[in-house]
Formats: C-alpha cells, structure tokens, sequence
C-alpha cells in the first residue's frame, strides 16, 4: 500500500540533485530513516526501554540503530544475559 505526500522544500535542498522519482524516493527513505534512529535514541535517553525493543518499535534494524547510538557516545546497557545473547551462545 502506498501513500502520496506532497511537500515544498527550499529550491537550495535540490541543486545537483536530479529530479528523478528513485532518487527522490531514496532520499525520503534515507531521511524516514534518520528520523526512527534519532527518535529511538531519544526515547533510550528517556528511558522508555532497550535498544532491541526501541528499535522494534521503530522499526529499524537493531545493529544499526546500536550502532547509531554509539557513534553519538551512547553507550549502550547490556546485561551478561544480552550480551551471550547477541553471541549466539
């Protein structure tokens, strides 16, 4: 199922950037993308629950919103239990 949103953007955010559907679509994904990231970790720094479950919820893949956490300096809370876990063990 698809939806259609239409928006206006400063004319700047598109020089050099071709006006083709896929492009445009990759880059609205890529951006949907960075938002559920940022709003996981902010809902991690408020305590609303763990990366894994965050990430659920947001929609992401776990690696790389743990990944987005520690390239921001979060360090993540893992127990032993997780961390064997994420070992396969």
């Amino acid at each position: 199922m698809e939806q259609s949103v239409v928006i206006q953007v400063p004319k700047e955010w598109l020089e050099d950037i071709p006006e083709e559907f896929l492009t445009l679509r990759q880059i609205f994904k890529l951006g949907l993308t960075q938002y559920r990231i940022q709003r996981a970790l902010a809902l991690y720094r408020d305590g609303a629950g763990s990366l894994g479950y965050l990430a659920e919820r947001v929609g992401v893949p776990k690696s790389q919103l743990i990944e987005a956490a520690r390239r921001q300096g979060i360090q993540p809370d893992f127990s032993e239990e997780t961390v064997l876990e994420e070992l396969g063990r």
